[in-house]
């Protein structure tokens, strides 16, 4: 049996519409993961002192400062949520461990439902957060390794535009319900909907039987061409390797030997730069930015709502193109637009409020979402979840997204006092500096890794080391 054969195991023998089953059943955490993320954009607007009316809000926001935690909130649990998934997947299976994970979104977003005050709703935001860093590490890994590798540039695109959708409908239901409330206890939904349709996803390779077989076959080839086969014929020498999981102990090992050091940098880089870009400041702070701009709150919401539509969208041209035209090049395009789109957004602040800084913020804005989802906002998860080797990729890709939420807790706790300081213009500025900064790293440190197995990256990877300044 072929590398080959087995990576296209167990789906190879599905039907496209068992397949579109599966990635959209699979494709409901990241939903969920946006949604829960996404929402409290439209939530700042009720609950902002002025935007509402705190005689009749039992949570009512002055400072920015509890503008900025109750964003960021989320974040902190998104970053143990992703410590601990790889772990935990390697542990109960990918399958059980996204699954269970539903259980995050359903009781902190009821929690969130029903707060009384600041702190709890906090707190419950911190427990949504869980959830939403869970899923960040492991639905890329699970898919990745379930689907065939003709295509995993593919479906996770589509996965990518499942999570933009998340946003569309948070916006959706922020500009059409017509209390906070509501819009937090939505986030259950779609759990509840991933929990009894969990029967159609299948376990990944990393805990089938064949996997277990591509194990064995390995350790033969590795002992017949070693010095010391001894150990070979010993049965616990061999139960500890095909029982090896990717492990913190594994990664540790591998971080010693500088193995798993380039894949560690590669991968926290790409997600800090992504978020340093300042996507989520526009996703999160969104509604807000525009009504800096001068729209009123209702008209901003649809506005952040409309652009969601339309970076959905261009996720889905992803999924055609990644496979075709190449990570990297992806990448370098999105790049591209997304400098200008900041640089367009910095100018809109130097105006006048008018109709015409608006409209030059709105229309910098679409241009930046759309750029982003075709090249910054899915490729970093792609990416990161073929640079590892199979025996530490979970807990290597969750290291990298446990970095990337303390970078996204970074960015959206220090946006509101960061454009105080160096005024809005400046800041999106920054933001396009650090597009500048993106191109060199992407140039100089990340190996494309289009259409390859998983099990030849390795192979392409070395050689890449080997190559890298």
């Amino acid at each position: 049996m072929s590398d080959l054969e087995l990576e296209d195991l167990p789906t190879s023998h599905w039907s496209s519409w068992q397949v579109a089953a599966l990635i959209f059943v699979t494709g409901l955490s990241l939903f969920n993961f946006s949604y829960s993320a996404s929402n409290i954009g439209g939530i700042l607007l009720y609950l902002d002192s002025a935007h509402s009316d705190c005689s009749h809000e039992a949570i009512c926001l002055h400072s920015s400062l509890w503008k900025g935690l109750l964003v960021s909130s989320c974040l902190v649990g998104a970053f143990f949520g992703a410590l601990f998934a790889g772990p935990l997947a390697d542990h109960f299976g990918r399958r059980a461990t996204l699954l269970t994970n539903n259980w995050f979104f359903i009781l902190g977003s009821l929690s969130c439902a029903w707060s009384p005050g600041i702190v709890s709703l906090v707190i419950s935001r911190c427990v949504v957060g869980l959830g939403v860093g869970a899923a960040s590490a492991l639905v890329h890994v699970y898919i990745g390794e379930v689907v065939p590798a003709s295509r995993r540039g593919e479906h996770g695109a589509i996965l990518a535009m499942m999570g933009t959708a998340g946003i569309l409908v948070a916006n959706l239901v922020c500009w059409a319900v017509p209390h906070w409330r509501w819009v937090f206890a939505f986030g259950c939904l779609p759990a509840l909907l991933q929990v009894i349709c969990g029967r159609t996803m299948p376990e990944s390779n990393k805990n089938q039987p064949e996997a277990k077989y591509l194990a064995r076959r390995s350790f033969e080839v590795v002992c017949m061409e070693g010095t010391d086969c001894m150990d070979c014929e010993d049965p616990e020498v061999e139960e500890a390797v095909l029982e090896s999981t990717a492990s913190w102990a594994n990664l540790w090992q591998s971080m010693r030997s500088g193995e798993a050091l380039l894949p560690l940098g590669i991968g926290c880089g790409l997600h800090i730069l992504a978020q340093a870009t300042g996507i989520n400041v526009i996703i999160y702070y969104g509604p807000k930015m525009f009504s800096l701009a001068g729209f009123p709150s209702s008209t901003a919401i649809c506005l952040s709502a409309g652009i969601s539509a339309c970076q959905m969208i261009s996720t889905l041209l992803l999924s055609r193109l990644v496979d075709k035209v190449g990570r990297k090049p992806m990448s370098y395009i999105g790049l591209v637009f997304m400098t200008m789109s900041l640089l367009g957004i910095a100018s809109s602040f130097l105006l006048p409020a008018s109709h015409l800084a608006g409209w030059i913020a709105l229309i910098s804005c679409f241009c930046f979402r759309v750029a982003f989802s075709v090249s910054w906002g899915p490729l970093p998860y792609i990416i990161t979840a073929e640079i590892f080797p199979e025996d530490i990729r979970a807990p290597g890709v969750s290291l990298c997204l446990a970095v990337k939420w303390v970078a996204n807790f970074t960015i959206a706790l220090t946006w509101l006092p960061l454009s105080e300081c160096m005024t809005l213009a400046g800041t999106f500025a920054l933001y396009a500096a650090i597009c500048v900064l993106a191109f060199f790293f992407l140039t100089f440190y990340v190996p494309e890794t289009s259409g390859k197995p998983l099990s030849q990256v390795t192979k392409v990877w070395n050689k890449f080391q080997d190559e890298s300044p």
